[in-house]
């Protein structure tokens, strides 16, 4: 039975083959943010060294995480695509079990950056304390409590010497029944600093995409209502329109927000804002306004002003853009189609 090994939720690169649970082969090596350049490549070339067809996997395990955002996802990504081809299973391990010392308790650790560390406890296979991220100075006061355990992985960052895991063959080791995954298509990677409850998430932000159209017009719905736009409005705005740009927030692949707005002459005017209810006070319109920003500031013309209209009910948005620095500059009267009031609002830059 040969199983394909990925990782490359750090540093390096690794992919390995293994046999019956015996590595027979492994390539290794540092490619920080090159991993997805060279994973492919090197899965063939252990391919071609070994005389082995696609046919002849019967298992892919992958690292799932913690780790680098992007990294983490590039293996998981590859693995995915080829269980789904091959219709073999899957096996998900995580790239902090894959450091441990399997004969003593280990502290597995690995640099999440800003002075934090990605922090798992375990023995012999089980769990003394799960994944997490912490504090630095939390780390190394765990670690001077626990002298009789290992300190594993790349801890140089922490100013202490750590084991160095023969990863691989604790991925070969891993296909059983406690790392397969049920719905491989479904597998997510694991990245610590996504606590969506907390708002700590990655969050990209980036121009509107036609197949971002069925999110955005839920998203739409979901907060405007009856006054919401029409997909050809939201369409002419993204395809039509010279003056208008459409900015998406995404989060693991998902839009959980959007911004439309124009600028003409010296002003810039936000069209529409809005953010899905379960991702609301959160930090996404803080970052779509900050897009407006940015791409007031690229202009060779001088943007001074930017300007919207909000409902005069709605004092939620109005303590938003307040504390964006807008101001009250006058009602519009019967605004709405319902004949509710305007505010109008300004802000200079």
């Amino acid at each position: 039975m040969y199983a394909l090994l990925l990782d490359s939720s750090d540093k390096n690169l690794t992919v390995g083959l293994s046999c019956d649970g015996k590595v027979i082969d492994v390539i290794s090596y540092e490619a920080w943010q090159k991993q997805s350049e060279f994973m492919i490549q090197e899965i063939k070339n252990l391919m071609v060294k070994h005389n082995l067809t696609r046919n002849d996997f019967n298992a892919v395990v992958c690292s799932k995480g913690p780790g680098s955002y992007t990294g983490v996802r590039i293996a998981m990504t590859i693995a995915k695509t080829i269980v789904f081809a091959l219709n073999i299973p899957l096996y998900l391990v995580s790239s902090l079990e894959v450091l441990a010392n399997f004969e003593k308790p280990s502290i597995c650790l690995m640099n999440a950056r800003g002075k934090r560390s990605y922090m798992g406890v375990y023995e012999k296979g089980n769990v003394l304390m799960a994944d997490c991220i912490k504090e630095n100075s939390d780390v190394l006061a765990y670690i001077a409590q626990h002298p009789e355990y290992v300190v594993c992985g790349d801890t140089g960052y922490l100013g202490v010497e750590g084991f160095t895991s023969d990863l691989v063959s604790i991925m070969a080791n891993s296909l059983d029944d406690k790392h397969q995954e049920e719905e491989p298509l479904g597998a997510k990677p694991i990245y610590l600093k996504d606590n969506y409850d907390e708002g700590h998430f990655k969050t990209i932000v980036r121009k509107m995409l036609p197949s971002d159209m069925d999110a955005v017009m839920a998203i739409e719905k979901e907060c405007f209502g009856a006054e919401a736009y029409s997909e050809k409005q939201i369409a002419y705005d993204l395809n039509e329109n010279p003056v208008s740009a459409i900015y998406c927030a995404v989060v693991d692949h998902e839009v959980v927000g959007f911004i439309d707005f124009m600028i003409t002459f010296d002003s810039a005017s936000i069209t529409q804002i809005a953010v899905k209810e379960s991702f609301r006070k959160k930090g996404i319109g803080n970052l779509l306004i900050g897009q407006l920003i940015k791409d007031c500031e690229s202009k060779e013309d001088h943007v001074d002003f930017l300007t919207l209209e909000v409902r005069k009910s709605n004092l939620t948005a109005q303590s938003f853009y307040k504390k964006h620095k807008f101001q009250n500059i006058t009602v519009k009267k019967n605004y709405y189609s319902d004949g509710e009031d305007a505010i109008y609002l300004v802000r200079s830059l």
